[in-house]
C-alpha cells in the first residue's frame, strides 16, 4: 500500500521566508551564465532583498523560544 503525504501547510513565517530565498535564488538563477561584472552589478541590486531578508530574520528571531528548531536555523 503506498502511503499519501500530507500536504504541507506553511504558515506566514514559512510564506515569508520562501519568497525572500526564492528572489534571492530566482537572481543567482539568471546571472550564473554570465560574466563576472555583470553578476557582481545584478547582486548589488538584489541588496535590498538580501538586507531586508536579514532584518526580517532579526525580528523573527525575536518571536521564537530560546533552542527551538527556527531558532537554531536563524543562529
Amino acid at each position: 500500500m503506498i502511503q499519501k503525504r500530507k500536504a504541507r501547510k506553511y504558515t506566514a513565517r514559512h510564506q515569508q521566508a520562501l519568497k525572500y530565498f526564492g528572489e534571492l535564488y530566482r537572481v543567482e538563477r539568471s546571472i550564473e551564465a554570465t560574466d563576472s561584472a555583470h553578476r557582481l552589478e545584478e547582486r548589488r541590486r538584489s541588496r535590498p532583498v538580501a538586507d531586508a531578508l536579514h532584518q526580517w530574520l532579526l525580528q523573527q528571531r525575536q518571536k521564537v523560544p530560546d533552542g527551538s528548531a527556527t531558532a537554531k536555523a536563524i543562529d
